[in-house]
């Protein structure tokens, strides 16, 4: 016999989480996606006038607006109650911007710590560069399978951990990681489960990564060109399914400040 009371419980407490406040957030909010996030920790104004400089177009505040989905381009945003900002870019062509010596001039130019994180539900992995006073300070990759070790492109050299966070389940899966840091040095019993390391490292910088990213505020695009109008639409939880077919869903929507587009090629 089914136990109603249960679901009914395990619903209540996944739609208290799913609706916590948006400020109050912080760490990784999802991995289940594919997606490149630079976080940099000013405000949106600082941050839009840095990227304004190098941008060939920019459009301050086009939530609601019509913005030209083409060549390399990035949206910059912040949530209300968080210091960090925000930038993801479109889909391909990928622009300069996000390259490592491009975000670590920015951390210079800035005078604050920039972090991108870079996740990949496709292939099970996960990794993060952080960069202080324009400089490469730590990096990391880490995946449920074999790792690529890409640190050689920094003229650096990582080091090598297998972990095994299943055993307490029966399994006898390994992951990889690579890690390298100027901060600080590591055991692979530190590092723990490679998907939570990124977290608590974004916990310890107050930062938050709320899974935002092109396609949510352009609804149907995917790398066509064209104009897209910019929307905040939330993200909904589908809690079940009444009688008659009809979802049982709540939707939550970020707080943003607001969203900047720039234009860096055609």
């Amino acid at each position: 016999m089914k136990d109603n009371s249960m679901d009914e419980q395990f619903m209540r407490e996944a739609a208290e989480h799913f609706t916590r406040p948006w400020s109050e957030r912080r760490g990784i909010e999802s991995i289940d996606r594919n997606d490149a996030v630079v976080l940099m920790k000013v405000p949106l104004n600082q941050l839009s006038d840095a990227l304004a400089e190098k941008a060939i177009e920019f459009q301050h505040n086009v939530m609601g607006a019509e913005i030209e989905a083409s060549g390399a381009f990035v949206f910059a945003y912040q949530l209300v109650g968080h210091p960090w900002s925000i930038m993801i870019s479109g889909y391909l062509p990928s622009p300069s911007i996000l390259e490592s010596s491009e975000l670590a001039q920015l951390s210079k130019q800035l005078g604050q710590a920039v972090i991108r994180l870079l996740i990949s539900d496709t292939v099970n992995e996960i990794g993060y560069e952080l960069f202080e006073g324009g400089e490469l300070v730590e990096c990391f990759g880490g995946s449920d399978g074999r790792l690529t070790d890409y640190s050689n492109e920094y003229g650096i050299q990582s080091e090598l951990y297998f972990l095994s966070p299943y055993l307490e389940q029966g399994s006898e899966a390994q992951q990889t990681a690579y890690f390298w840091s100027r901060r600080r040095q590591l055991t692979a019993e530190d590092i723990g489960n490679v998907f939570n390391f990124p977290h608590q490292l974004m916990l310890d910088f107050d930062a938050f990564d709320p899974a935002i990213d092109s396609e949510y505020l352009l609804g149907e695009y995917s790398s066509r060109r064209g104009r897209y109008r910019v929307q905040n639409p939330g993200f909904t939880l589908v809690l079940g399914y009444e009688k008659d077919g009809r979802r049982q869903e709540i939707i939550s929507v970020p707080d943003l400040v607001r969203v900047d587009y720039f234009r860096f090629g055609n």
